[in-house]
């Protein structure tokens, strides 16, 4: 199947293969290909008539539910593009980037719309209501509405996704081609600042076609096997990945609208869950659930780990819990960007390397730089500089000026991760350090991300993280946050940890400070939230 076409295409290009198999899973309901792809043909139908067209900007507001997927083909059957936003940002920030990208509509989730409800009507946004019992049968509907935790009050002044799915379908072709943008995505940018992403179809496509290559089936389709879709739509890893993937060949999406490791561990043990993927923070809370262990860890093939540094110390934990468990699944560690479509290089069963991220996938290039743009020899350190099919069109507001971010050589265009690490012979990643998070101590550049490796180590430090504080003497220190096991005494962890940093670390490397914490801070984007750190 060519990338070069509508992600929608690409989703159908198998359809009579699956049709029949379950797409999506949600509250203990299964819905079928067939079923999706009909939904799909309404909720167009729904959008035209609201004169929804190409090169229209749709806003999806939404958890990980059906009707977001059915929502986001549904734009790009239409040749619009979808807006992807974390349902949860506060009002002035949907506004922002609502008015930003031009939205015409925005899908809402009801027990969020009535916060912010009033203020939408009066900027004049459009919007769909979306609600969890839009998937339920007459009874769970009924027991929902009356016994709901909260109800949506201004549901009777929207548009809803119960409208839409009643809509007659009228078998539309898609329109959007392989270069059109289909995605923005609002990342957390390769600089301090929060930026907003534009993907094309084929970008996205690439990300599939390139993935499914590195599943112990590859393109075979996936009936019967089922993947946890934890990471939220918003996310360029979880849309490109747990959602376009997943369902463009032919796997069940188990749907896990809300986090919580309790959750996933019943799902993983319930379900015929093979495929995983996820970030740091998410493995972390499975290893450490009582109900991770067992006998089901057999039935996972493939568990890939991104967005942000894995701890060596949780791939360890979760590789043995499952090999006990009579699995071969291993923990495979990963790195990409929002601006690469959230995936590009991987450590593979077939081709791997101890502390890297792995090599670059399909037709990705690496090379890393100087400040001054000149290549480096491996093993020099310096800021990793990626292309690929699938490096953005461009950030929203600065399409085809993006010069402090994307650049050419040898023909290729690269996007700039703004991370420090290495190339080694063979092109394995090395990932050091976000540039960003760089401290410099008595005049040495320091890497935080250093400490925490070797802090994380002991027994007993459930994880570490480390940052650069104001000192009076010195003018800036680092600090060690440390998130502790049961049963051990902050006292003698303290010493315990001076005494490895003194042993495995240079002098400037050395937190000066240590604190425990009871939880780790994370962002939007499900990274660490190192300014919450104090």
């Amino acid at each position: 199947m060519s990338v070069n076409v509508g992600m929608y295409d690409y989703l159908m290009h198998n359809f009579e293969e699956k049709k029949d198999a379950c797409a999506t899973s949600f509250l203990h309901r299964n819905f079928s290909y067939a079923f999706m792809a009909d939904e799909i043909q309404r909720v167009a139908a729904f959008l035209k008539k609201l004169g929804i067209k190409k090169g229209d900007c749709v806003t999806l507001a939404l958890p990980n539910i059906p009707s977001a997927v059915t929502a986001f083909y549904a734009v790009n059957l239409l040749g619009g593009v979808a807006n992807m936003v974390h349902p949860l940002v506060p009002y002035e920030v949907l506004k922002e980037y609502m008015t930003k990208a031009n939205s015409k509509l925005l899908f809402a989730f009801d027990i969020l719309l009535d916060g912010y409800f009033d203020k939408l009507e009066k900027d004049g946004f459009d919007v769909v209501v979306c609600r969890a019992n839009d998937y339920l049968n007459g009874f769970e509907s009924f027991f929902y509405s009356v016994f709901g935790k909260k109800k949506c009050r201004n549901i009777g002044r929207c548009h809803t996704f119960k409208s839409a799915q009643k809509t007659k379908p009228e078998s539309l072709s898609c329109v959007s081609q392989g270069n059109d943008t289909a995605v923005i995505m609002h990342s957390s940018g390769t600089t301090e600042k929060s930026k907003s992403v534009c993907l094309s179809n084929e970008q996205l496509n690439n990300i599939a076609e390139k993935t499914i290559e590195i599943l112990p089936w590859k393109k075979k389709p996936g009936i019967g096997l089922a993947s946890l879709t934890v990471l939220p739509l918003f996310h360029a890893f979880g849309l490109g990945v747990c959602i376009h993937t997943v369902l463009s060949y032919g796997y069940e999406s188990v749907m896990i609208p809300k986090y919580t490791t309790k959750l996933i561990v019943k799902k993983i043990r319930h379900k015929n869950v093979a495929v995983i993927a996820g970030v740091p923070t998410m493995f972390a809370g499975m290893v450490n659930q009582k109900g991770f262990d067992g006998k089901h860890l057999k039935k996972l093939k493939f568990a890939f780990c991104g967005g942000d540094a894995l701890n060596e110390k949780i791939k360890k934990r979760f590789d043995e819990t499952v090999e006990k468990n009579g699995g071969s699944c291993l923990l495979d560690e990963g790195y990409g960007l929002t601006e690469t479509a959230g995936v590009f290089s991987v450590n593979t069963r077939e081709n791997n390397k101890q502390g890297s991220v792995g090599k670059p996938l399909g037709d990705g290039c690496a090379i890393v730089t100087d400040e001054n743009g000149n290549v480096l020899p491996p093993y020099t350190v310096g800021e990793i500089c990626l292309s690929t099919i699938s490096v953005m069109q461009g950030y929203l507001t600065e399409r085809g000026h993006d010069k402090n971010t994307l650049f050419e050589k040898d023909g290729k265009t690269f996007v700039k991760t703004g991370d420090l690490g290495y190339l080694d012979e063979e092109g394995f990643i090395f990932f050091k350090q976000r540039l960003k998070r760089v401290e410099k101590v008595s005049g040495v550049n320091v890497f935080p991300a250093e400490a925490e490796k070797v802090l994380s180590e002991p027994e007993g430090v459930k994880a570490c993280f480390v940052k650069g504080v104001d000192d009076e003497r010195k003018g800036k220190v680092l600090k060690a946050f440390v998130l502790k096991e049961d049963g051990f005494n902050e006292r003698e962890l303290e010493e315990k940890l001076r005494k490895t940093a003194t042993e495995k670390l240079d002098k400037w490397t050395q937190p000066k400070y240590y604190q425990f914490i009871e939880k780790v801070p994370v962002n939007k984007f499900g990274k660490t939230d190192y300014s919450k750190l104090r």
